[in-house]
């Protein structure tokens, strides 16, 4: 009752601040000397919605802390031998806590603008109705119902989303989500008081805080994927990763539309579009990803529990407030010039907001096709040749970019002379080679790669004094154009390939030795060590592990690869495992469809899917029959959905084999199944290996480190200079928004 009683009451104490802070706003009444009670109420009000916010939080990771498993999200997610920072994890690795993450974030910035004299009672209005969406969400589906039945012991966290950069990733982006609620509300306010130059200055710290964060969260996952999945990638254009990338971009676009409305008031329209948008894109991925809308198109996606309508309703109410409101104030807003003349700074920033807007819809439209196709009865999803087609040229233009924009002055209104910068030209002509040296003779490609080094170039050395670029903008756009350089090369030049490595086996792979050196269990238990030594070049071997680890039943579940880190290039090594102790054979059958394997027979008779006992989870039931010397045995191995996490447990036949679940698609009714033969897997030395080249990646993670570093330093930078306006207002004796 804790956790619902503090939801409902911080929702309809909410509601009363928007009510206060909405009259205030209507009022015009506005009294420099001080608070007027309306605007004393919102704030109490909102404060106080706030703490039980908290409160609800706090009950719920005490629940998770405590091992209170009648709850059904905490048995769900959590379990008594899950350690200490997985248990704290658990708190958002759901959809209920997601969103309470996401609204204790919410809520602490709303404290911070309530206690700024900038922020207006028609921005704390806006925004207080923006966290009561958040909160009708989490009373209708809450993180705090409880079993039908308790149990002594929870599912736990799923092993692949036990690792340190899974407990950071999410809140992470959960701050982006919630920083970018404040543009929203001072765009809003703007529009609401026909105010249409001042807003933009506050929001502008917020939208590079929320790029900041957005970048890092999206490039830690990305990261991660590299890291922990296996595959070799860090980057699948999944729907999911695709809906934290579209507010990212538009974020971008946002921000420099915010930098061009300070040099031409015309672009206030754009950056009014830009704010409302870049908030929408946020409630339009979260709808995506909650509404089940992508369960059959991706394997990140959660499960539709009956917030789905409930979302796309809200969804709808932001665009329909957005866009009714700028549509009537459209008129009033500010006339003029968007640009002097081609080679100007306002030119490359009107430009630069193109390139992004048209990357954010493009990616749009794909992960927006899984959604249009299903309504239209067909229910189909892009393939990735889509993204990279589009994508591609618009790299190549963003790079363009980079390398003309510092050429012009933030002062001096002189026609820049391009004569000066024939050294550029020249490094320009000279990194040509890097391309050809890798094999790469597409010209997309070669432009791409060239621009992305004159960029990286040019933003490093126009740092000079305030009359060029500041150093959080340099950082920024160098940091991209060495990751656009790191993700052209490291994807294009990559080479892969396929291995069966012996025990002790040397192989020359990709230029380099490479020897299997066998298994070591992990000494805590949670799973078990395949080692590879590396030797490059006649430099001095290196060892590397992949590691799987086990799930709560003691049977594999998440694998890691190994890698070898070099300055220059990585070495991706991924087993495939496919004779190794702990797994099997994959096997991929249709219902009523047979396959022979080893000395038995195995029948793909029936699925079907049935409502779990919790009602928080569905079960995929089998039923399979293995044929051995003229003998049948029927077996029903479980495949169990649990809100995006999926569980599977060995089943046994004739005492030797073992058949497990591996996925099932219901478009077609095929299945994925892991088939073990004990005893000839036992004997087994060898292990299939997928071995990967990957030149230059290092430059994808040094370059997003410095994206976040140069956002974080512009957010910091534009956070103390709006303190610094505000605070002479105060001195003055003005405390007017106006």
């Amino acid at each position: 009752m804790i956790g619902y009683s503090s939801i409902f009451l911080a929702l309809l104490i909410t509601c009363i601040a928007a009510f206060f802070y909405s009259k205030l706003h209507l009022s015009t009444v506005r009294r420099p000397s001080g608070k007027s009670s309306a605007d004393k109420l919102g704030l109490q009000c909102y404060r106080l919605s706030a703490v039980l916010v908290g409160i609800a939080a706090g009950y719920l990771l005490y629940l998770i802390l405590d091992n209170r498993f009648e709850y059904a999200y905490v048995f769900s997610y959590s379990s008594r031998e899950l350690a200490f920072m997985y248990k704290l994890s658990a708190f958002w690795a759901g959809q209920q806590g997601s969103f309470m993450l996401w609204l204790v974030f919410h809520a602490i910035f709303g404290l911070l603008l309530s206690r700024k004299s900038y922020a207006p009672p028609g921005v704390m209005a806006i925004y207080s109705v923006l966290q009561a969406m958040l909160l009708i969400v989490l009373l209708i589906k809450g993180p705090f119902m409880l079993l039908a039945q308790p149990q002594m012991d929870g599912v736990g966290l799923n092993p692949l989303l036990q690792d340190f950069w899974m407990i950071i990733h999410p809140p992470i982006i959960f701050l982006g989500y919630a920083g970018l609620a404040v543009p929203f509300a001072y765009a809003l306010e703007g529009l609401f008081s026909n105010n249409h130059k001042v807003w933009t200055a506050a929001a502008l710290p917020w939208a590079l805080f929320s790029w900041c964060a957005l970048g890092a969260g999206v490039f830690i996952g990305g990261f991660w994927a590299y890291k922990v999945l296996g595959w070799g990638g860090y980057w699948a254009w999944d729907p999911v990763e695709n809906s934290s990338l579209v507010p990212w971009l538009v974020n971008g676009a946002l921000v420099h539309t915010l930098f061009w409305a300070r040099l031409k008031v015309a672009a206030i329209k754009p950056a009014y579009l830009a704010s409302i948008f870049s908030f929408i894109t946020v409630l339009y991925g979260t709808f995506l990803t909650r509404s089940g809308v992508l369960s059959d198109f991706s394997t990140h996606s959660f499960a539709d529990e009956g917030v789905g309508g409930l979302l796309a309703g809200f969804v709808l109410l932001t665009i329909f407030a957005g866009l009714v409101m700028l549509i009537i104030r459209w008129p009033d807003l500010p006339e003029g010039e968007l640009y002097a003349k081609v080679n100007s700074r306002e030119f490359t920033l009107g430009c630069g907001v193109l390139v992004l807007s048209l990357m954010a819809v493009m990616v749009f439209i794909g992960m927006s096709t899984p959604l249009v196709t299903m309504l239209l009865g067909n229910p189909s999803n892009v393939s990735g040749s889509f993204y990279n087609s589009t994508s591609q040229p618009l790299a190549a233009a963003l790079v363009m970019l980079l390398t003309v924009s510092p050429m012009f002055n933030k002062k001096t209104k002189d026609t820049i002379r391009l004569k000066q910068y024939w050294w550029l030209g020249v490094i320009g002509l000279l990194s040509v080679a890097l391309p050809f040296k890798l094999g790469l003779y597409q010209p997309i490609l070669v432009i791409t790669i060239v621009f992305s080094i004159t960029a990286l170039i040019m933003n490093s050395v126009m740092v000079r004094g305030n009359e060029k670029l500041s150093w959080s903008a340099a950082i920024t756009h160098a940091g991209l154009a060495m990751m656009v350089l790191g993700i052209v090369i490291s994807s294009a030049a990559n080479k892969s390939t396929m291995e069966t490595l012996d025990l002790q086996q040397s192989k020359q792979i990709l230029g380099s030795e490479i020897t299997y050196m066998g298994i070591e269990e992990a000494n805590d238990g949670s799973g078990f060590y395949q080692k590879f030594t590396v030797r490059h070049q006649e430099i001095e071997s290196s060892v590397i592990q992949a590691f799987t680890k086990y799930n709560k039943e003691g049977h594999p579940s998440a694998r890691e690869p190994g890698i070898d880190r070099r300055l220059l290039a990585d070495l991706y090594v991924a087993p495939v495992m496919k004779h190794e102790d702990h797994t099997g054979t994959e096997i991929r059958l249709g219902t009523g469809e047979g396959r022979q394997q080893d000395d038995v027979t195995i029948n793909f008779i029936s699925w079907k899917m049935i409502p779990g006992t919790t009602g928080q989870e569905m079960k995929v039931q089998t039923l399979f029959e293995v044929i051995k010397d003229g003998k049948k045995e029927e077996i029903q191995p479980e495949l169990v959905y649990k809100k995006g996490m999926v569980t599977s447990a060995p089943v046994e036949a004739f005492s030797q084999y073992e058949i497990m679940i591996n996925g099932v698609n219901p478009r077609d009714g095929t299945i994925s199944i892991d088939f073990t033969d004990r005893a000839t897997n036992s004997k087994s030395d060898s292990i299939e290996v997928e071995i990967s080249y990957k030149p230059l990646i290092n430059l994808v993670w040094l370059g997003a480190i410095l994206i976040t570093l140069g956002c974080g330093w512009g957010a910091s930078n534009r956070f103390r200079a709006l303190s610094e306006i505000t605070d002479n207002k105060k001195q003055k004796g003005s405390m007017s928004y106006n």
